[in-house]
């Protein structure tokens, strides 16, 4: 049987890779956006390496830190200092006596910020003279806005130039930041600058504010809130000087002993009560309210019938319920205003004009 031998030819296009005409348009280019950072082997293949563990865990990580840089910049952003405006609306003078009266439009910036508008929280001075407070009011016209007023005398300025007097006002206040623990206690100071006792606009004067404050678990402050004179028409009277510490954080227990003190008017020492045999007869009690006694003062000549220029500087001890430690603190109660009076039988007695003032001190 004769063999048979069955030739075929293969043509070229199918050996090898078809090669497309030269007039063929080629396939678009992938973009990177489009293309994988990296291939993941199969499950159990091989585990990841270095770099691909890297890429894997990446969009992980991104994701946490941005939550976390948004939480902290609106945290920063709520809790940043962003001060209260107070815009003058009114002032007059009684032209009878020294009484100022002057209106307030008080913005606060956040309902997390309080202030205290109330008479023994308001302090005031104008200019170089000093000044003490009378009667303050306040009323909240809106969730932001509140019209705050306060009554002072001041030192006798019918005399003095009044063209760019400031007028300064310290209020208490506190900040409650989110996720703070405990609130910025201090007080708020306004100046108000171009003050004149004539001043007809108003819109002329600028006032300025500022907080300050610190985070404490206690914040303390002190005020001279009283003063009694017995005996003020003889060479030697008795003067009876309250002290109270407040806090504007709520909870806070202060005590406060007092160690040493002595009464000045202006830079003249007028008596020093450093122990019981050196004139101190005040009872040293634990509270956060005490009297220091001054005896046998002799009283300075008073012309008119108050004297401004009074202060009382204080060593003692502060202890709250903040930890329970007692801190020394040495303090002044600078510009206590005096005012005297005779009574029907003739004689001669002293108390504080005013309200309660606010003291300086270190802690």
């Amino acid at each position: 049987m004769a063999s048979q031998t069955n030739s075929y030819t293969v043509p070229e296009e199918v050996i090898g890779y078809p090669m497309p005409p030269s007039s063929a348009t080629p396939p678009p280019r992938r973009g990177w956006w489009t293309r994988p950072i990296v291939t993941f082997p199969a499950e159990h293949d091989r585990k990841l390496n270095c770099k691909e563990a890297t890429a894997f865990m990446t969009p992980c990580c991104g994701g946490i830190f941005t939550v976390i840089a948004i939480m902290v910049y609106i945290s920063h952003v709520i809790n940043a200092h962003c001060d209260a405006k107070f815009s003058l609306q009114s002032l007059t003078v009684s032209p009878s006596s020294a009484t100022w009266h002057v209106d307030f439009l008080v913005k606060n910036p956040s309902s997390r910020y309080t202030i205290y508008y109330g008479d023994d929280e308001t302090a005031v001075r104008l200019g170089s003279f000093n000044a003490a407070v009378l009667n303050t009011s306040h009323q909240r016209m809106s969730r932001s806005h509140t019209a705050f007023a306060v009554d002072f005398v001041a030192e006798d300025t019918q005399n003095a130039d009044d063209v760019g007097k400031q007028l300064d006002i310290k209020l208490r206040a506190k900040h409650q930041g989110y996720g703070e623990d405990y609130p910025e206690a201090g007080h708020v100071d306004i100046m108000c600058h171009n003050l004149t006792r004539n001043h007809e606009k108003v819109e002329k004067i600028q006032c300025i504010s500022k907080i300050h404050g610190k985070t404490s678990i206690c914040y303390v402050e002190l005020f001279a809130n009283s003063v009694s004179i017995s005996n003020a028409n003889a060479s030697a009277a008795d003067w009876r000087i309250g002290l109270v510490a407040r806090s504007p954080v709520t909870d806070c227990k202060i005590s406060l002993m007092i160690l040493k003190s002595r009464l000045l008017r202006g830079d003249q020492v007028i008596s020093n009560a450093s122990s019981p045999s050196s004139g101190y007869s005040g009872k040293v009690v634990a509270g956060d309210k005490t009297n220091v006694v001054f005896e046998k003062v002799v009283i300075p000549e008073v012309i008119g019938d108050i004297i401004w220029d009074f202060r009382v500087e204080i060593k003692s001890i502060v202890s709250t319920n903040a930890g329970h430690i007692n801190a020394f603190m040495m303090a002044v109660c600078p510009d206590i205003p005096v005012k005297f009076t005779t009574d029907p039988a003739g004689n001669v007695m002293g108390s504080l004009l005013g309200n309660m003032r606010r003291c300086d001190y270190i802690y």
